[in-house]
C-alpha cells in the first residue's frame, strides 16, 4: 500500500465555552518526528498526546498546533494575588532607588505586571475536557490521513506503471541476451585459437575451461531472474494493505543492483542501451518513494 507522507489535517469543537483547534501537518521524514505548541495547561500531557500520533503515523515530519479559545469568562473566575502584588511594589520601590527616579509608584506600574491575576480554575486539566482534546486530534489525524491517501493513490498510479515498464523489459533484455552466453564463448574460443594458432603446444581443456570462466563472467542470466523477482515482489508490497514505504525502498536498491551488474556484464551494445533506460525510470521511481510512507 503505498501512502504519501506529505498532507494536511484539520479538526476543530468546542468543550463548555472553551473552543479548540487542531491543525496538523506532515512532510516526509525517515523517521516520525513529531513536533508540538499546545496552551500552557497541556505541558503534562506531551507524551500521551503524541502517542495518539504514533498509533496511526509510522513515518514524517509532523507538526501539530493546538490552540485553545476562552468564551467570555465571568469575574468570578479570577481572583487578585495580594502578595504578588506587594512584591512587584516592593520591586518598583527598589528599581526607583538604584536609577534615581523620582517618579511616584502608580497604578499603572503595577498593573503592567501580567502575574496579579490568578485563575480560579483548577491548575490540572479535567479529564473530561482532556478526553475531548484527544478525540478532537484523532479526528485531526484521520483527516491527514484521507489526504495522504489521496495523495499516495497518485503516487501509486505513477510508479506501478514504472516498475511494470521496467518488468518488461527486463524480459526483453532476457530474450536479447538469450543463448548470448554460448555465441559469446565460441566467439572468444576462436579469437584466442585464432591468436595461438602458431603456438606448437596448446593446452586444449585449460584454455576451454578459461574460455568458459570468461563467458560465465558476462552471462546476466542470473541477474534477469533476480530483477524479474524483485519487480514481482515490489508490485505485490504496493498492492497490499500494508504500508510498504521501507520494502519498497529495499527493493528499489536490489533493482538498483542488478541493473547495475547487467549494465557493467553485457557486451550486447542493445542490452546496455535498455538497462541505461532502465536505471533512469529506478531514479524516478527512488524520488517518489522518498514521500512514501
Amino acid at each position: 500500500m503505498i501512502v504519501s507522507m506529505t498532507g494536511f489535517g484539520k479538526a476543530e469543537g468546542t468543550f463548555k465555552k472553551k473552543k479548540f483547534s487542531i491543525e496538523i501537518r506532515s512532510v516526509n521524514n525517515r523517521f516520525c518526528e513529531i513536533s508540538m505548541r499546545y496552551p500552557k495547561f497541556l505541558s503534562s500531557k506531551d507524551f500521551e498526546l503524541k502517542e495518539i500520533v504514533r498509533k496511526k503515523i509510522s513515518r514524517g515530519k509532523i507538526t501539530i498546533n493546538i490552540n485553545s479559545e476562552e468564551g467570555n469568562p465571568d469575574a468570578s473566575e479570577f481572583n487578585v494575588d495580594e502578595i504578588q502584588i506587594r512584591d512587584n511594589y516592593k520591586l518598583l520601590t527598589s528599581i526607583k532607588k538604584i536609577i534615581g527616579s523620582k517618579e511616584e509608584i502608580n497604578l499603572g506600574h503595577i498593573l503592567s505586571f501580567t502575574n496579579i491575576l490568578g485563575s480560579e480554575q483548577s491548575a490540572e486539566i479535567d479529564k473530561d475536557e482532556f478526553k475531548f482534546i484527544c478525540t478532537l486530534l484523532n479526528e485531526a489525524v484521520d483527516d491527514l490521513g484521507k489526504m495522504k491517501v489521496k495523495e499516495g493513490n497518485s503516487l501509486n498510479k505513477d510508479i506501478l506503471e514504472r516498475i511494470k515498464f521496467i518488468e518488461k523489459e527486463s524480459e526483453r533484455i532476457s530474450k536479447l541476451s538469450a543463448g548470448r552466453a554460448g555465441v559469446e564463448r565460441k566467439r572468444i574460443l576462436t579469437k584466442v585459437e585464432s591468436l595461438l594458432k602458431d603456438k606448437k603446444v596448446i593446452d586444449e581443456k585449460r584454455l576451454e575451461l578459461e574460455v568458459i570462466l570468461l563467458s560465465e563472467k558476462i552471462d546476466i542470466t542470473e541477474e534477469i531472474i533476480r530483477l524479474k523477482s524483485h519487480t514481482k515482489y515490489f508490485i505485490e508490497y504496493a498492492k497490499s494493505d500494508e504500508l510498504a514505504g521501507r520494502r519498497l525502498n529495499f527493493l528499489i536498491q536490489e533493482i538498483n543492483r542488478e541493473i547495475n551488474t547487467i549494465a557493467s556484464k553485457s557486451l550486447d551494445a542493445d542490452v546496455s542501451q535498455k538497462a541505461s533506460v532502465l536505471k533512469e525510470e529506478l531514479e524516478k521511481i527512488r524520488e517518489q518513494l522518498q514521500n512514501v510512507e
